[in-house]
This record gives C-alpha cells, sequence and structure tokens, in this order.
C-alpha cells in the first residue's frame, strides 16, 4: 500500500497571506508577542468565511481551536496585528 503524502502545517505570519489548494483544516493556533486588543481572523480563500478570529488580551498570546474545518479554496490571513497562525491539515486516514 503506498503511503500517502503528509502536510505538515502551513504558517503564516502576515496578513494577506493565503494558502490556494482546497483545505480540510484540523486545527488553528495563533501565538505570539501580542498587545492587548491585537486581532487574528483567518478566511476561506473565495467566499470569505471565517474560519478563525482572536482577539488578545495581553501581552503573550496562545489561542486556538482544534475541529475539522473544510476551506474548499483554500484561505487567508485576512488580519494579524502581531504573531504568527499555524493552520495544521488533516492528514490523510491510516498511513
Amino acid at each position: 500500500m503506498p503511503v500517502p503524502d503528509i502536510v505538515g502545517p502551513t504558517v503564516l505570519t502576515a496578513a494577506g497571506q493565503e494558502y490556494t489548494q482546497p483545505a480540510q483544516i484540523r486545527g488553528v493556533l495563533w501565538e505570539g508577542v501580542t498587545t492587548a486588543g491585537d486581532t487574528c481572523e483567518l478566511l476561506e480563500r473565495v467566499t470569505s468565511r471565517l474560519l478563525f478570529a482572536g482577539r488578545a488580551t495581553g501581552t503573550q498570546t496562545w489561542e486556538g481551536m482544534i475541529l475539522p474545518l473544510s476551506a474548499p479554496n483554500g484561505f487567508i490571513l485576512n488580519q494579524l496585528s502581531a504573531g504568527r497562525v499555524i493552520v495544521y491539515h488533516a492528514e490523510p486516514d491510516a498511513v
């Protein structure tokens, strides 16, 4: 049985960066040095459907979620005040 390709996480560091391939997302993490009120927003690339949003409450942010999301047209980092966003792709079933 061939081993499926394993997709590593996509790391986004600036607003406007995008992933243009269809994606099944397992989780999203926003982390880094922030100021209270900094924001982060990840959207589905074509439909602008909200996938993840966060607002920092202090000087160190570690916010995320783990649940399946579908981004059939990829995704775009619409807003990022500080830090970086790590998008974890769902892996193929059983290797």
